[in-house]
């Protein structure tokens, strides 16, 4: 299950922790001056520092939030229309803002699926074993806790991953080199998971019309 420190930067967790205690240092020292009848004027004044300091982690938090929900949208279009240059921009767009901050196996596996769609082949497969080793990594630090259901996401992850880099090495192969029949067959041996049907097709789509245009 994910958390809001798998999104955020060391730095801001540190803000908001601190800003966190900042406040309820604020709080308690409120009270006590309101109970001794003392000055509080001063004491106010760092209030708003506090909730800046936490603020701004929740706001770059909801950003997040709202740049996968656009990254899932613009990527169901791409899929669908290809040759969409509006949505494949929009797609490129969203996808350079994840990347700087995907961290888990299964974020850093998303964005090499989402740079198969967007044709950076080489990209796709740098991420796709980015993704593998983050995997064993998050194996190895929950191997005396992890059940049954966390493993088999785990496997699932990593097999996606080994999958995108199939198709990436498809989709950056030298069409002048290979027959088409013998092409067609590479793709068609590729076995993927479900949800990954539909990026083999773009994948398999867009090798076939590089190899047409490159044999015309």
């Amino acid at each position: 299950m994910k958390t809001l420190s798998d999104d955020l930067y060391v730095y801001e967790l540190v803000l908001l922790g601190l800003g966190v205690l900042l406040f309820f240092i604020l709080s308690v020292g409120l009270v006590y001056y309101i109970v001794k009848k003392e000055e509080i004027k001063k004491l106010l004044f760092f209030f708003p520092i506090s909730i800046i300091m936490i603020g701004y982690p929740s706001i770059q938090e909801f950003t997040i939030s709202k740049d996968k929900i656009a990254f899932t949208k613009h990527q169901n279009e791409v899929m669908k229309n290809p040759k969409d240059s509006v949505a494949r921009q929009k797609f490129s767009e969203v996808t350079e803002k994840l990347e700087k901050r995907a961290k888990t196996a299964e974020d850093i596996v998303r964005i090499s699926e989402a740079k198969l769609l967007l044709g950076n082949s080489e990209e796709a497969i740098e991420y796709a074993d980015k993704a593998i080793q983050e995997q064993e990594k998050e194996r190895l630090e929950r191997e005396i806790t992890s059940s049954e259901v966390l493993d088999r996401t785990q496997i699932s992850t990593t097999t996606k991953a080994i999958q995108l880099k199939n198709l990436a090495k498809i989709q950056n192969i030298n069409v002048k080199e290979v027959d088409k029949n013998a092409l067609q067959n590479q793709i068609r041996n590729i076995e993927v998971s479900k949800d990954l049907e539909a990026v083999k097709k773009v994948v398999a789509k867009k090798t076939l019309q590089k190899y047409r245009r490159s044999n015309n």
